[in-house]
């Protein structure tokens, strides 16, 4: 929150209403009578010169039956400067007062007490901006605008931001519409948001990147990292130091923007299962992305189309040019599903059509399925071992699709691993033309092959991803890994671009700047990710080096907070709720649902966006472990089952007073109202009866 200094917004409202600034009616409002909601919050963020103009206009509507009283809050960083901060209510323009963080404590702390949700604490800290709102008409609508600007975080060539936009368990509704548009000069490279997924588009003075949603409850603050360089291939370097760790974490950003003439030429397979378990929605949603995906071929392209049931069927009969397009278009639509799955036979036919002698081509097969192989050869590791010395010969890039979960996800990730592309899990309520045009549209234009990343200079360790990497114009490589001290690095890129191969330098400085966590937790994710397939797919690895595997992906875990559909079932597989019997988590006893979810987990995780798994009933506290337990978060420890609990209220004095004494306790008590946790070698157990008054505390603490 406060590392970055960008602003927060939050509103309460109702008995639990929050949003990005808050609104909280002097007394609880009763069910049924409604209560405040946001209906719009936009965000402009004007980047300019390292600083960031940052202008908010929201809309609250009191949707109660009756008259209202309340207060607006927006918590502030020390770093910004307020140059604007208006209510509007007809043609009276009203102002809010700054508060500092300790009278914002009290604030805040009223707020809990009152509003009996814990969450608010974690915004204990931050200075604030008040202002009383009455008379708030039923059916009224009030506009608030704040205008701030604040200097951004610079390391070497990037500079970094957060937009606080977290509102988790606060909304008792949605917002209507979320808006977020972040406007820069051309000299800015690239904006990358982890958090958030931002498009791009071209403005008369630089670029724009815009976050859209509707119905929207966030889950995160927005991060942000901006690239400032005008090289043909733009890098930066950001960097997070971890003082208790006495190292640091890097995130390398390259970003080739080069001209038309220098795209590399395209050969695209695209292998669909048409087997008769595609028969219905996902089989049309696979012939649209098919049709996408031939209208995206550019001048110069080869195409093909190979489909597969119990046989292999074809299509196009070889490699035909860009231009041809048009007649297969309405062929793909004639495409119907039925038969069994010859996946074997599928691989080796598509990989056939591409020449070991185009050395100046790229070469991408696009490989979907729903199913198990059933036809044919159905050994995984056969189809896999066949597979790839062929695919690697004609230096064929392969990405997998796989649709549902009756998939078997050790061979489809093997398979994209093996073969230098990517796989991507597309489970029951997810698009299946939107993930493969998504897809396509991040390999559309090549600009390097065989890319290889040197690094020179500091010390650096457990860089990922691992090469040999590809690199498209206009999208990012983002490499992570850790180094220990300050200093200057050397970073080399080299790769060839048709016959040519390309060498480029940069110089980066890496320092102790503490105010990227963000950028700690995306090196985590990316070696949870390297350590699961590890883990899952390497069968050289001892019982003992295996076991060791496991406890860093645990303590990565803890660690970071990474909790998803593969984590947590190292962490705590007793607490996953499952239908089937055995492990989970894509281990050779699973169940194949089981294991496709685990292994979409991981390849998310590979991904450039964080990865989480929504709502849990396990989460991390500072690295400690708490499951949700009838209603109640209680500490994972075994002590919690043998030492006798001491009763502390609720929101009392003494509930206020602990949490003051330890930022870790504060932590605690924003899981929720019920918790049980340890604390100096004691079993606190927050409920409605126990200690109230500070002096009862004292003296169970003392």
């Amino acid at each position: 929150m406060k590392g970055f200094g960008a602003m927060v917004l939050f509103v309460l409202a109702g008995a639990t209403v929050f949003s990005n600034g808050v609104v909280v009616p002097p007394y609880p409002i009763e069910r049924g009578l409604g209560g405040f909601v946001m209906n719009s919050h936009n965000v402009h963020i004007k980047v300019e010169d390292g600083i960031a103009t940052v202008i908010i206009e929201e809309e609250f509507e009191n949707k109660s039956m009756r008259l209202l009283e309340a207060v607006y809050l927006f918590p502030i960083p020390s770093s910004a400067v307020i140059s604007d901060f208006t209510m509007k209510i007809g043609d009276q323009v009203l102002k809010g007062e700054v508060l500092p963080a300790d009278q914002a404590r009290e604030i805040y702390q009223e707020i809990v007490a009152k509003m009996k949700d814990p969450a608010l604490l974690e915004y204990v800290g931050t200075q604030l901006i008040r202002m009383s709102i009455y008379p708030f008409e039923p059916g009224e609508k009030r506009q608030f605008l704040i205008q701030y600007s604040q200097p951004l975080e610079i390391s070497s060539n990037s500079y970094s931001m957060i937009y606080p936009l977290k509102i988790d368990s606060f909304l008792s509704a949605p917002i209507g519409a979320v808006n977020i548009r972040v406007s820069v000069p051309f000299e800015i490279a690239e904006v990358y948001s982890p958090t958030h997924p931002f498009r791009e588009m071209e403005s008369a003075s630089g670029r724009d990147y815009i976050f859209n949603a509707t119905d929207f409850v966030p889950g995160s603050d927005v991060a942000l990292v901006l690239t400032s360089s005008e090289d043909e291939i733009p890098s930066s370097l950001a960097t997070h130091w971890d003082d208790a760790m006495n190292e640091g974490y890097f995130l390398l950003t390259i970003i080739p923007r080069l001209k038309e003439e220098t795209i590399i030429p395209k050969d695209v397979v695209f292998v669909l299962d048409i087997s008769g378990s595609m028969y219905g929605e996902k089989m049309e949603q696979a012939k649209r992305a098919l049709e996408q995906v031939l209208q995206m071929l550019r001048s110069g392209d080869r195409f093909a189309i190979v489909t597969f049931d119990g046989h292999v069927h074809n299509l196009t009969g070889g490699l035909l040019d860009a231009s041809e397009r048009a007649v297969w278009i309405e062929n793909v639509r004639r495409i119907q599903a039925d038969g069994m799955t010859n996946i074997y036979d599928a691989l080796q036919t598509s990989i056939d059509m591409f020449s070991k002698d185009d050395q100046g081509r790229f070469k991408v097969l696009l490989f979907l399925t729903d199913g198990a192989p059933t036809e044919g050869i159905t050994d995984t590791g056969k189809i896999i071992n066949d597979a790839t010395p062929e695919a690697r010969a004609r230096n064929v890039h392969l990405f997998s699709f796989g649709v549902g979960t009756g998939v078997v996800a050790e061979l489809l990730d093997r398979l994209v691993q093996e073969n230098a592309g990517r796989v991507s899990y597309i489970v029951e309520g997810e698009n299946i033309e939107g993930k493969v045009t998504d897809l396509y549209r991040t390999i559309e234009t090549p600009a390097l092959e065989n890319v290889t990343i040197s690094i020179e200079g500091s010390e650096v360790a457990k860089v990922l991803p691992t090469g040999p990497h590809s690199l498209f114009s206009g999208q990012a490589l983002r490499l992570s890994g850790i180094y220990f001290e300050e200093g200057d690095l050397k970073v080399i890129v080299e790769g060839t671009r048709g016959l040519e191969r390309y060498r480029y330098e940069y110089l980066f400085r890496v320092s102790k700047n503490p105010d990227n966590p963000f950028i700690a937790k995306i090196w985590a994710q990316k070696r949870i990710a390297h350590l699961a397939n590890i883990y899952r797919y390497d069968s050289s690895l001892s019982i003992a080096a295996k076991e060791e595997v496991k406890q860093e992906i645990i303590a990565l875990s803890k660690k970071f907070n990474i909790i998803n559909e593969f984590t947590s079932y190292l962490i705590a597989p007793e607490r996953v709720q499952t239908s089937t019997l055995g492990d989970r988590g894509g281990f050779s006893a699973s169940p194949a649902v089981d294991a496709v979810m685990a292994a979409k987990s991981v390849a998310e995780m590979e991904q450039d966006q964080f990865v989480g798994s929504g709502a849990s009933d396990y989460k991390f506290v500072d690295s400690i472990g708490f499951a949700l337990e009838e209603g109640i978060w209680v500490q994972d420890d075994e002590e919690v089952k043998t030492l006798e609990p001491i009763s502390l209220v609720a929101y009392s004095k003494a509930y206020f007073e602990l949490a003051d004494r330890s930022e870790w306790v504060e932590k605690v008590f924003a899981l929720g109202e019920r918790v049980k946790f340890i604390f100096n070698g004691m079993l606190f157990e927050i409920s409605d009866k126990g200690i109230e008054s500070v002096e009862e505390l004292d003296e169970i603490l003392n």
